[in-house]
């Protein structure tokens, strides 16, 4: 490799630090400015901590990559003088340099990829991340391993190995064991009310000032929108805000209000984001001053239900403490009502939980979720929750359009290029695992997962390559798109049925034609001449 090259992989490498450095650093704040009473420990250290391990994982990936054929190169130095210049701000050569990289050495020895992507496991709300998490750590070895202009065979050995090691770490087969001896439990994601002060005790909701109020709403109902799809929901979170609105304008009037019922049924397969909108629900009563704090905790029936008889009600009931002043987010809710009868276990809960909904009614919402029948059919058997629940929000499988769009973001957020062929391959193979769904059809998961698996394609197929171009390391090819279920044969054979592909013209409302080629670019409609971006469409047969 020349000086050019070696200087361009070096250029590579420290935007892919960068970015590293990036992840950590919004996550944090992400955390301590939305979720501060999840964070186990100090949230002002928090910021600190993440920075920390963002070093960590660098050094990991490097040290993990380096070792593996025995040797340390020159440009493997080099590029340790780059990531020490560029995570410390200190600049080495020579014998600063060979003692550097042996505290390097050491520091890895004592680190783990459990650790070091901890938060991301840990904490619900940068689980979507987990993927960003896995390419960076991907990308930064495979530019270490091509460092000095060829990869080992060795060298190879460690790149798959690591892949298997940070997926096994981001995605844990027993998340309760591997995060035991960081929380107090997989459904205790509040911190102790010493620490914090409870919500409720003598405190009343805060008084922002209108404009701050209307700041923080808007904010929430812009994140609202943000989302992708989802388009009844946002309309029937959007006329609740708008009842709460009405009601405490004319409450501010004196005049006569409704009784208000915070509490609400969240109903649709699993992906469809509604823990999602449980939080912006959470974030909207917050601001309008319905709830303290707004946070949202978390559970399911393993959080509710103790092993033993007598102890589900203070269970139920400490898991109620820790949400008070935000939202309780149920999720399979209807797991507590068992049909025979028989489960009182179950019951125990439920009344626990009736009573609290009723007794913290003005300071809890509580949200039940699950699928659609079992759902109705808890509700009908118990008078309880059908009295205190009066809002019902309906979450719909995404289309396959809508499926390729939250594709498209994860490569957005990823740094990766999705060209067309590669969004019509997508666009394939999710409209026929929508047209032929079930009740567990994925949704979001199925595409994380599909985009976590390409990524993995990408990684084998350029693990080879001599000589990496950023072009290389971003771009998604047809071969690189895999979906879960579907085989690459399979896929090819439906791409070849003849079908159309049209989508709506923002300027006519005329549904257009599209071709595969087109889809990502702007196109011209036929009729009005309005050109948009033809980034997806939907899929007709025949």
């Amino acid at each position: 490799m020349n000086q050019d090259d070696e200087a361009r992989l070096i250029g590579m490498l420290r935007r892919v630090v960068r970015d590293c450095g990036k992840l950590y650093a919004t996550s944090a704040r992400l955390m301590v400015r939305r979720y501060p009473t999840e964070i186990e420990g100090l949230p002002e250290r928090f910021s600190e901590l993440m920075d920390d391990l963002h070093r960590g994982l660098i050094i990991k990936v490097y040290v993990t990559i380096v070792r593996a054929d025995e040797r340390w190169t020159g440009p493997e130095k080099r590029v340790a003088a780059a990531l020490i210049e560029h995570l410390w701000q200190q600049s080495l050569s020579g014998k600063e340099l060979r003692e550097a990289a042996t505290g390097l050495f050491q520091q890895a020895d004592a680190l783990s990829w459990d650790s070091l992507v901890a938060p991301f496991v840990r904490y619900k709300a940068l689980a979507n991340s987990k993927a960003q998490v896995g390419t960076i750590v991907m990308r930064l070895a495979n530019l270490v391993a091509k460092c000095d202009g060829q990869t080992m065979p060795e060298e190879q050995i460690a790149l798959h190995s690591l892949q298997h090691e940070i997926d096994a770490a981001l995605h844990p087969a027993s998340p309760q064991e591997t995060l035991a001896p960081l929380s107090r439990g997989r459904h205790a994601v509040v911190q102790e009310k010493q620490q914090y002060g409870n919500p409720d005790d003598g405190a009343s909701n805060p008084q922002f000032s209108p404009g701050e109020q209307q700041r923080r709403l808007q904010s929430a109902m812009n994140e609202l929108d943000g989302l992708i799809g989802l388009a009844e929901v946002k309309q029937q979170v959007k006329s609740y805000a708008n009842f709460l609105r009405l009601q405490n304008q004319r409450q501010s009037k004196g005049l006569s209000t409704m009784p208000i019922s915070m509490h609400m049924a969240f109903v649709g397969n699993p992906g469809t984001g509604k823990t999602t909108v449980a939080r912006i629900v959470g974030q909207i009563l917050g601001s309008m001053g319905m709830l303290s704090r707004g946070h949202v905790v978390e559970t399911d029936r393993t959080g509710l239900v103790a092993e033993y008889a007598g102890q589900t009600g203070k269970r139920t009931n400490d898991l109620c403490d820790s949400a008070l002043g935000g939202v309780l987010f149920i999720d399979e809710a209807y797991s507590l009502i068992d049909t025979s009868g028989d489960d009182s276990y179950g019951r125990e809960a439920i009344q626990a939980l009736l009573k609290r909904m009723e007794d913290n009614r003005d300071s809890l919402a509580v949200i039940l979720a699950g699928y659609g029948n079992e759902m109705k059919s808890m509700m009908q058997s118990n008078p309880g929750l059908s009295s205190r629940i009066n809002t019902q929000i309906d979450f719909a499988d995404y289309s396959p359009a809508d499926l390729g769009r939250i594709f498209e973001t994860m490569c957005v957020q990823n740094q990766y290029e999705l060209p067309a062929q590669a969004r019509h391959r997508l666009l394939i193979g999710f409209d026929h695992l929508f047209g032929s769904r079930d009740r567990h059809f994925g949704n979001g998961r199925l595409v994380r997962n599909s985009f976590e698996d390409t990524v993995r394609r990408l990684a084998d197929r350029i693990a080879s390559v001599a000589e990496l171009s950023e072009e290389l390391l971003t771009r998604l090819t047809v071969d690189d798109i895999s979906i879960p279920g579907l085989s690459h044969e399979q896929i090819e054979r439906l791409r070849n049925r003849p079908h159309k592909l049209r989508m709506d013209c923002l300027g006519c409302q005329r549904r257009i034609l599209v071709q595969p080629s087109a889809l990502g670019k702007r196109v011209k409609c036929g009729k009005c001449g309005h050109k948009q971006v033809a980034d997806w469409a939907d899929v007709y047969h025949g």
